[in-house]
């Protein structure tokens, strides 16, 4: 006699288990797949994250570095409310608004495909920034792919 067989044995001669027959095999199988959603949605809430504070590590880098010619010509201000501007689209994807997710995955292919190719270019005038333009472009990139798969539907709160 296995083991198996033994414990079907003792469940069936046991009277006094009260205990409600196992759910339905279909609410496990959808366990796993709601699981993978969420999974798949906090990887792109934490690429996102990454992106955004790699944003204003670079912003950090290009004021310590300096501008060239004159300060006042040069568009600080419009950097720093720009990078406001793409923290709010990205609290409004991780309140899973449908719009924000899709102006999320445009903009991040749209800075992929116009970033990458100026990174060698940055590389020979500032590597520093260079590395961390890279990283955020990864993180945007890996961000959008992840957003474009079926998503958790919103909490009711």
């Amino acid at each position: 006699m296995s083991t198996s067989q033994a414990y079907d044995d003792y469940n069936a001669t046991d009277e006094t288990a009260d205990t409600p027959a196992p759910p339905p095999l279909e609410t496990h199988a959808a366990a796993p797949a709601r699981s993978s959603a969420e999974q798949r949605f906090k990887t792109a809430l934490a690429c996102l994250g990454t992106a955004y504070a790699l944003s204003w590590a670079e912003l950090g880098l290009s004021l310590a570095l300096g501008f060239p010619g004159d300060v006042a010509s040069h568009p600080v201000a419009a950097s720093i409310v720009s990078r406001v501007l793409v923290g709010l689209l990205y609290l409004c994807v991780a309140s899973r608004l449908q719009w924000a997710r899709w102006v999320t995955v445009a903009l991040g292919f749209a800075s992929v495909g116009l970033v990458a190719p100026t990174l060698a270019m940055q590389w020979h005038v500032f590597p520093s920034a260079a590395v961390l333009s890279g990283a955020m472009l990864a993180c945007r990139l890996a961000a959008s792919l992840y957003l474009l798969s079926p998503m958790p539907s919103r909490k009711a709160g």
